[in-house]
């Protein structure tokens, strides 16, 4: 057995490195973190300096265990872990619960963008130590969640609604997409009219828009009537158009930058149809590592976390190679295209990119999943064509005048397709014929169209993106993380791909402004990110940090205590149908319900609709197995199922399919095989899953598929 062990922190990019060294190396998987603050408690010692009181996860000691039999007095470790703060981090957490020194001379640090024998090798002939400078960076933003999130989100759930939370940037995200909708309910619609039409130019038809009068370009606003834009289609029907100006002229499009992370999810959005967090799940898969069809392995793409454009010379070699071979010297420029970064990114990275342009996607498409081919074509088409030639588009202007009025045709036409060859992405053209200056055309029609102006667009995940990095709020491993809580707390929805605020929403940024006004504001929240960049470039002490933030936010959250108003519950004219009280509106898990106002003597309830109104219970055609009182048809977090009528003394449920059938116990699972109870469906954030009706005493669960397979 070798005693040189790489250590990696998944077991996909594992298997694939092993492949590359055939026995030369060891090559094992802490399978992700292996240590991380405590689940169920604070975990902070804020009096000692914010100390954070780390605990090795329960379901990697075995994992640490298997690590420890693996390294010997003689063995040469090498953390291969990502090259960003959280990797930096796993490693650094990996060694503390190994029980081994930092400055171990048996320990080096790794580092690759991508994963191919090439670049493994390069690594390891160029290894180092840890950086404690990233591993502290990625301790701040750790400590500094959990402060925020753990002070704040009780005080929440005591306030305002059992089960909310807050977070420093899941919080002022929320509040940019609350804010859009306050923007567009405030809107006020305002009509503008404007006159076009087709005119026959050389016995082909083309569009002709009002431009201006007597020289002078129209406003929006300036035919604001009907009246207004019916007078000028009068004044010119019937009137030929002159021909006043010719202009052409042609313009350069330049290929867009290779992808970086909020680039590749917005463009995943877009054309794909791809949630943040679906585009960084299947990115991480080609960037690990995939089988090939002719048996070799290696990952597909670079490193999908990163905000820089940078790009290294081989792989620009390589990409004009490929474009002079495939399309020919008149689409390569004379030298490379490079792109500038922002400030703030982190230059030691690489865009994303494939890690071998040869290995198109034609080639590699039976290798891949639908989803994993199409990622991968839309960043092999950005990667190659962002170092081809410019598109040349010539556009086209005329200027005509009829009556006093001055009208304009448009058109466009691609001369040379440059990088669009191989992106794929066309602009539309719009040939106009050849016309001189003093040529007159009739009009085949002339009309005026009423318009409306209409509220700013709600965020999509992919606008959301966009905007969270226009104002430096998170950084590209954590945008699809946020979008994704939003989601988990429901304090948004989707709709038609829009994220839409809940009525919770509005109350809790409401709160937050008014109480801790810093953890929503954008520039705030940009500073700190700014500060965790100063921390990993070692210019700042991380305590430091931790403790300025925390002076401010101790005082505002002991105002907040005791001058946070409780949100209160909502009178009705009902009455309860069990023990005759005043019905209330309250806020659950899920929004609003309502609920008897003797609560806990009388716990009825009803769900209510978008009205206030209670949606009644429906009465099932089974009756309760245990108990016989009636089956009750209800909708929950999960979606609709049945419980027993006689609940809290009976509390019997059945899973409800999406017909509202009943969802069947796998054959041999009636009973428990821990305990001997009855066992049921139940609903959780991940579908439906059979389990013990004994909990909490038994435990027992289990994936409904994996229970019918066996």
């Amino acid at each position: 057995m070798t005693n040189e062990i790489i250590i990696v922190e998944s077991p996909t990019k594992a298997r694939i490195i092993k492949k590359f060294f055939a026995g030369n190396y060891q090559v094992v998987s802490s399978m992700g973190h292996v240590r991380d603050l405590p689940v169920h408690r604070f975990g902070v010692d804020v009096e000692n300096n914010f100390t954070p009181q780390y605990e090795i996860i329960k379901n990697k000691r075995k994992v640490i265990k298997k690590i420890k039999k693996e390294i010997s007095e003689e063995s040469k470790v090498y953390l291969a872990m990502d090259e960003d703060r959280e990797g930096e981090a796993i490693g650094w957490h990996l060694l503390k619960a190994l029980k081994i020194r930092e400055n171990d001379k048996r320990v080096d640090r790794i580092v690759f963008h991508e994963i191919t024998k090439e670049a493994i090798n390069e690594a390891l002939e160029h290894p180092r130590k840890l950086n404690s400078n990233l591993v502290n960076a990625q301790q701040a933003r750790r400590v500094l969640d959990r402060v925020v999130g753990y002070r704040l989100s009780p005080l929440l759930s005591k306030k305002i609604r059992r089960g909310l939370s807050a977070g420093r940037v899941q919080s002022v995200a929320l509040k940019i997409i609350v804010e859009r909708e306050k923007e567009r309910k405030s809107f006020k619609p305002r009509k503008y009219f404007t006159v076009e039409g087709k005119a026959d130019v050389k016995g082909e038809e083309a569009d002709v828009k009002l431009y201006g009068k007597s020289g002078k370009k129209l406003k929006k606003f300036d035919l604001d009537t009907e009246d207004k834009a019916q007078e000028i289609v009068k004044n010119c029907r019937g009137r030929e158009l002159s021909v006043a100006e010719v202009e052409s002229k042609d313009t350069k499009k330049r290929p867009p930058a290779p992808f970086i992370t909020s680039t590749l999810q917005q463009q995943a959005y877009n054309s794909l149809g791809f949630s943040p967090g679906q585009t960084m799940r299947i990115a991480q898969q080609l960037y690990e590592g995939i089988e090939l069809s002719d048996g070799s392995s290696a990952g597909l793409i670079t490193y999908m976390r990163t905000d820089s454009v940078k790009i290294a010379k081989s792989a620009v070699k390589q990409a004009r190679d490929f474009i002079k071979s495939r399309s020919g010297k008149d689409y390569l420029p004379s030298k490379p295209n490079y792109y500038k970064s922002k400030k703030s990114a982190q230059e030691a990275h690489e865009c994303i990119r494939p890690t071998s342009v040869i290995r198109t996607p034609e080639k590699v498409s039976s290798s891949l999943s639908s989803k994993q081919r199409k990622l991968y074509e839309i960043i092999w088409k950005r990667f190659v064509s962002c170092q081809m030639k410019s598109a040349i588009i010539e556009k086209l202007k005329v200027e005509l005048n009829c009556a006093d009025y001055d009208f304009r045709m448009t058109g466009q036409k691609i001369k040379f397709d440059g990088f669009m060859k191989i992106s794929g992405v066309f602009i539309k053209e719009n040939i106009l014929p050849d016309v001189e200056k003093g040529q007159k055309f009739k009009w085949i029609k002339l009309d005026s169209t009423e318009h409306e102006t209409k509220p700013p667009a709600r965020f999509t995940p992919a606008t959301l993106v966009n905007e969270l990095e226009k104002n430096g709020i998170g950084r590209p491993s954590t945008y699809a993380t946020i979008i994704s809580t939003l989601f988990n707390r429901k304090y948004v929805r989707s709709k038609s791909g829009s994220l839409i605020p809940e009525e919770i929403s509005f109350i809790v940024i409401e709160s937050l402004e008014k109480h801790f006004f810093k953890i929503v504001d954008k520039k705030f929240t940009a500073r700190m990110e700014e500060m965790l960049d100063e921390i990993a470039a070692g210019r700042q002490e991380w305590i430091e940090m931790i403790k300025d933030f925390y002076k401010d936010f101790s005082v505002d959250l002991d105002k907040a205590k005791d001058k946070m108003e409780k949100v209160k519950e909502e009178k009705t004219d009902a009455e309860c149908p069990e023990c005759g009280s005043e019905m209330v509106i309250r806020w659950g898990r899920n929004g609003k319900f309502m609920a008897c106002s003797a609560f806990p003597k009388c716990r009825k309830t009803y769900n209510i609709n978008e009205e206030g109104k209670p949606v009644k219970e429906t009465k099932s055609s089974m009756k309760c197995p245990r108990c016989k009182s009636d089956m009750l048809t209800k909708s929950g977090r999960y979606g609709k199922f049945l419980a027993c009528s006689a609940y809290p003394k009976c509390k019997t449920t059945y899973a409800l399919d999406k017909n509202g059938e009943v969802v069947k116990i796998p054959l041999g699972y009636e009973k428990c095989p821990d305990c001997g109870k009855d066992t049921a469906i139940k609903s959780g954030p991940k579908g439906k899953f059979l389990a013990c009706t004994g909990y909490p005493g038994c435990r027992f669960s289990m994936n409904i598929k994996k229970a019918e397979k066996k």
